[in-house]
């Protein structure tokens, strides 16, 4: 229970520093973002319900509590005040900016469940993303280096794209495949649903193996997710690691270089 409360908090965060904490492999981390979106929301629409209780209510009061005093309010119906009141109430900072985080939780929540993607806040994403500016840091994307915000924005609607589209298909066990190339050896999986954060060049172990993930491509029902990595000659564990274990055993298939 701790873990998923714990992955709830962190979830918020980019992936960098997500990765920086060390519990990649501890953190479930699909359910914890539904939790963190679903809190996310819940939280910021009863702050807005409370925001709007208190602020239309006192604006119409002062607004009526003048116009008794024979203020400027005076030459205004009581309807219109109401409806003032209410358009103010719309229009305020106060009110967009609580509305932001209903939305940014909805849509973290339906990362999470439809494509297993970790969305993080969107402010912190900017912070992140700024200090990468003023440090010069390069924008690649690895492991030390997230994409950047277009490239992180493309990647989700896709996502959500091939979210909808696994949602009428079965779930399925992986087909694994291994190619051998010349001196080069590969792994292509097709999967029946998306592997959340396998992004290019994430590295993946399989059993004593290490394996960088060089692209991925769209396939064929019922196994729509093609992922291919390429073999390394040596791997370091590490934190940002993913580990994988297939369904079955592969069997390595010899293919011409093209």
């Amino acid at each position: 229970m701790w873990r998923l409360a714990l992955g709830a908090i962190l979830s918020l965060l980019p992936r960098r520093w997500r990765s920086g904490v060390g519990l990649n492999q501890a953190i479930p981390w699909t359910r914890a973002a539904v939790l963190s979106g679903f809190a996310e929301s819940l939280s910021a629409f009863v702050v807005l319900v409370y925001w709007y209780s208190h602020s239309v209510t006192t604006w119409a009061a002062n607004a009526l509590d003048s116009a008794m005093r024979n203020g400027p309010e005076a030459q205004v119906p009581g309807q219109a005040i109401g409806f003032s009141a209410l358009a103010l109430w719309l229009i305020h900072p106060v009110t967009w900016c609580v509305g932001f985080f209903v939305l940014e939780g909805l849509v973290r929540l339906l990362a999470a469940a439809f494509t297993e993607q970790v969305v993080a806040t969107l402010p912190l994403l900017v912070v992140d993303w700024g200090y990468g500016k003023l440090t010069g840091r390069p924008p690649a994307g690895d492991a030390k280096h997230s994409p950047g915000a277009k490239v992180q924005l493309r990647e989700f609607v896709s996502s959500v794209k091939q979210g909808v589209r696994a949602l009428r298909m079965p779930k399925l066990e992986d087909d694994c495949k291994g190619i051998v190339e010349g001196d080069e050896s590969f792994l292509e999986i097709h999967a029946s649903h998306r592997k959340g954060e396998w992004n290019p060049p994430r590295v993946v172990r399989v059993g004593d193996s290490y394996y960088r993930l060089e692209r991925t491509a769209n396939g064929k029902a019922p196994r729509p997710f093609i992922y291919r990595l390429k073999r390394l000659a040596a791997g370091v564990p590490g934190r940002t690691v993913i580990v994988y274990e297939p369904p079955h055993p592969v069997k390595d298939e010899v293919r011409p270089v093209s």
